[in-house]
């Protein structure tokens, strides 16, 4: 029987999107809806408080933000109005370049924190990876993603731990991609999946109407978390040298059940007060989930 953990709200309102750093610190990042206008904010989990000030015009859509570590600092990226917006919250420098991407990551390239982004049309995509620093184009080439236009996939990345891999999330694959060589380096189905570090390297977990399949990145199945029915948002966290894993139920999005994933079976179980919109797990082993009326957290032991 799963343990029942509490989750208390670490801010109340109508949050979209959530995102924790892939190694401590613990930060995490969230986009929110407010009255007229989205912000971004990002968090202090050890504190339990906000860490700087909102960022007003933050996109709610999760393929156009993201949050991590590229190069040790805290790095949140975004798209607003035809440009890509890079902040580093230790230095609070703001970079701006003139671009529009279907798809925004964060990346290392060549050991310095970068952007990555993702241009369509599918059948002539363009990838191009920026220095989060300053600005200079690191980075171009060209990927074929089918004979479709709309790129209609995810952007898979947990930096500094996948170093310079990204995933693209499709319907039927993952499409792996080595951004300092730039080019793909292979396809691994199927196409739903979290990309992130575990004790046996970078792993990829796939939901499936078997279970939660972990799998490495040469498309390995090695190893399946039973789950009471399909799973909707899925995260994941490599906490004290252990993968854990939450999902929330698809058809019950406020059931949320959390796996030690040395074993199949579900060692916590979280019931919110709303359907998750998101989910994240931070390198401390805290859940968050966004909601529409708050930001929940719980701690979860390994």
């Amino acid at each position: 029987m799963p343990e029942s953990v509490l989750a208390d709200p670490l801010a109340r309102g109508s949050f979209d999107g959530v995102t924790a750093t892939a190694e401590r610190p613990s930060l995490a990042f969230t986009s929110r809806i407010g009255q007229g206008v989205n912000t971004g904010q990002a968090w202090d989990l050890a504190a339990g408080a906000p860490l700087g000030p909102p960022i007003p015009d933050f996109p709610a859509d999760r393929a156009e933000w993201a949050f991590g570590l590229p190069a040790g600092s805290p790095t949140v990226a975004w798209t607003h109005r035809d440009r890509v917006h890079v902040h580093d919250l230790c230095t609070g420098r703001e970079l701006t370049l003139d671009a529009h991407p279907d798809l925004l990551g964060l990346t290392v390239h060549h050991g310095r924190g970068a952007v990555v982004a993702l241009f369509g049309p599918a059948n002539d995509a363009e990838v191009a990876v920026w220095d989060a620093g300053t600005g200079e184009r690191l980075a171009d080439f060209r990927l074929w993603l089918g004979h479709h236009t709309a790129v209609g996939r995810g952007l898979l990345h947990a930096t500094p731990a996948t170093g310079a891999l990204a995933g693209l999330a499709g319907d039927a694959a993952v499409t792996l991609l080595d951004l300092e060589r730039g080019e793909e380096i292979s396809a691994v189905p199927p196409g739903c999946a979290t990309l992130t570090p575990s004790p046996d390297g970078l792993v990829l977990l796939c939901p499936s109407p078997e279970g939660l399949g972990v799998h490495g990145l040469d498309g390995d199945r090695l190893a399946t978390l039973s789950v009471p029915a399909p799973c909707g948002h899925v995260a994941a966290a490599l906490v004290g040298g252990h993968l854990l894993v939450a999902a929330a139920l698809h058809d019950s999005p406020g059931t949320v059940f959390a796996w030690n994933a040395a074993a199949p079976a579900p060692s916590h179980r979280i019931d919110l007060p709303a359907p998750a919109n998101d989910l994240a797990l931070a390198p401390d082993g805290t859940l968050l989930a966004a909601t529409d009326t708050a930001l929940y957290a719980a701690r979860l032991g390994t």
